[in-house]
């Protein structure tokens, strides 16, 4: 098992291998709509469950949600978030239809997660700017920023004064560590962390990067190592295992040279070669990635983006039936 490097409670921590579990809600189930056969899909945006990996197979196609028209800029990816693979994910036997499904379901995930992250990057250069220009900021913006930074690592809790400290370098360090993921790069680590989605953890705990956690009630235990101290850290949600994916690489200081990288416009095949730390095979991982990279064309989905609105019902769907969970 790939065992990977993480932040613990958001602040920076010695490194140790394996992710620690960083804040999430409880695990506990957000509203989901339940999809049965016949498949129904759910309105777009909304995260889903199906019953079977057939089931999502003719939900996707449904959706129009054509992977070449995707790689060729042709089509937009629909917002369709999978919360969890269903339990026969692993049992496809068509191993080109188990890969397509994979990437039909992680890439939106992935550039949801990305979307979120720009988001905030957006508000934290305007607030930066603003301090660089000795602007005074409003107080929910500086509150908001100082509760950034520190959910980032970049000031600590008994900081009296967060403004002054984000003015210097602090400030270019928040900058450097809120920003997106490169697609391809996050597509390739969800295929060698999860096996194509076929793991354990993934189909037991929506964990698709092989985060650990020291809290065993949050995780599940590695086979055939029951005393184990460590767990693979289970997730509400894939959604959820994205997140903190991300917010490990741009927190962890085993990743400081991943973000300088990034910071320069490196590509997802020279910012794999940087996660030397991420895995105990070091070297070896980042080369990995490069080759699984290049085998699936990944670069292909480099500027791939969601959909500018949600998919509607009808139409397609007047065949189906959705059961919301009450």
């Amino acid at each position: 098992m790939v065992a990977a490097l993480c932040l613990v409670a958001f602040q920076v921590s010695a490194l140790t291998f394996g992710p620690p579990s960083w804040p999430l809600p409880a695990r506990s189930a957000p509203p989901l709509v339940r999809v049965v056969t016949p498949a129904p899909l759910p309105d777009g945006g909304s995260e889903f469950t199906v019953a079977s990996s057939a089931t999502l197979q003719r939900l996707y196609e449904r959706a129009a949600y054509d992977l070449d028209t995707v790689r060729a800029g042709e089509t937009d990816v629909p917002r369709l978030y999978l919360a969890a693979l269903p339990a026969d994910f692993g049992e496809l036997e068509d191993v080109g239809a188990r890969k397509e499904a994979f990437l039909r379901t992680v890439l939106p995930l992935i550039l949801r997660a990305n979307d979120e992250i720009a988001i905030v990057r957006t508000r934290v250069s305007a607030l930066l700017e603003k301090i660089r220009d000795d602007e005074p900021l409003r107080r929910a913006d500086a509150r908001w920023l100082a509760s950034i930074a520190r959910q980032y690592g970049v000031i600590d809790t008994e900081d009296k004064d967060p403004q002054a400290a984000l003015s210097g370098a602090a400030g270019r360090t928040l900058l450097a560590r809120v920003d997106t993921v490169p697609v391809p790069l996050a597509l390739a680590q969800a295929i060698v962390e999860s096996g194509w989605g076929r793991s354990r953890f993934a189909l037991e705990g929506s964990a698709i990067y092989g985060q650990w956690t020291w809290d065993k009630a949050q995780g599940i235990a590695p086979s055939g190592a029951p005393d184990a101290a460590h767990a693979v850290r289970a997730f509400d949600s894939l959604t959820d295992s994205v997140r903190g994916y991300m917010h490990n690489l741009n927190t962890h200081p085993a990743y400081r040279a991943f973000r300088a990288a990034r910071a320069k416009g490196a590509s997802a095949r020279t910012l794999a070669g940087t996660l030397t730390r991420y895995s105990e095979r070091g070297a070896v991982y980042g080369e990995e990635l490069v080759e699984i990279i290049a085998q699936n064309d990944l670069e292909s989905f480099r500027d791939a983006r969601l959909g500018a609105t949600n998919i509607e019902r009808g139409g397609a769907w007047d065949d189906l039936e959705s059961v919301p969970q009450s």
